[in-house]
């Protein structure tokens, strides 16, 4: 099953990754061209947080989790890492998650705006968590106007967020608009419903982005 790098860089002033005279645009297109020319890396989703546009989020699906661990291990990776970051600003956060249902993802990612939620655990999530959350997204699908899709994913990593630590969940669902989904977490059936996407996490984060796929 495919493994996607889940990555979030908190871009410096400035750095403007749209616009192709700014000094940011640059580095972003070289850095996913080298990516694109690593064994095993098969597609490049990246976007701006809908949010917070100084945060940038890279969504990369590798064909197994060992290939981009082999590729950070290689003579490439430092120079290719050091000259990314020399447009960040802060601590960037990376993990890795298998998606669920395997091919599910590609919806959320061609969606107009793809909400990524993370709930973090204590330990593990609850043995029957991803069959809560495939409960949860069959009545979001039916019940939901603008949901175009989900998938969801448990990280390889342990992690730490605000004094919880475990492993954490990775939900990215595919909506028409931001507002769609900010309407549908009105409704009664969000409300009915949340608990199983929640399932007993500790911290959850949740933002918007308007992914595009690298095509180089």
């Amino acid at each position: 099953m495919p493994t996607t790098e889940i990555a979030v860089f908190p871009l410096k002033a400035g750095a403007n990754i749209g616009d192709p005279d700014n000094h940011a645009s640059p580095v972003v297109n070289d850095t996913l061209d080298t990516l694109k020319t690593i064994d095993g890396m098969q597609q490049i989703n990246f976007g701006m947080q809908m949010e917070d546009q100084s945060q940038f989020q890279l969504m990369v699906t590798w064909d197994k989790y060992d290939s981009h661990m082999t590729f950070t291990k290689t003579n490439t990776y430092g120079p290719f890492l050091n000259k990314f970051l020399k447009i960040v600003d802060g601590e960037p956060s990376m993990m890795h998650a298998d998606f669920q249902p395997e091919g599910a993802i590609n919806k959320a990612f061609a969606a107009p705006a793809t909400e990524i939620a993370t709930f973090y655990f204590d330990g593990e999530p609850p043995s029957n968590y991803l069959e809560d959350v495939e409960k949860c997204t069959k009545i979001i699908e039916k019940e939901a106007d603008g949901f175009l899709g989900a998938a969801v994913g448990i990280t390889y990593e342990t992690l730490e967020k605000e004094g919880v630590k475990g492993k954490a969940a990775v939900l990215a669902v595919g909506w028409q608009s931001k507002e769609a989904h900010m309407a549908f977490r009105e409704t009664q059936c969000f409300k009915d419903n949340i608990h199983l996407l929640r399932g007993g996490a500790k911290k959850i984060t949740m933002w918007h982005v308007q992914f595009m796929e690298y095509q180089g």
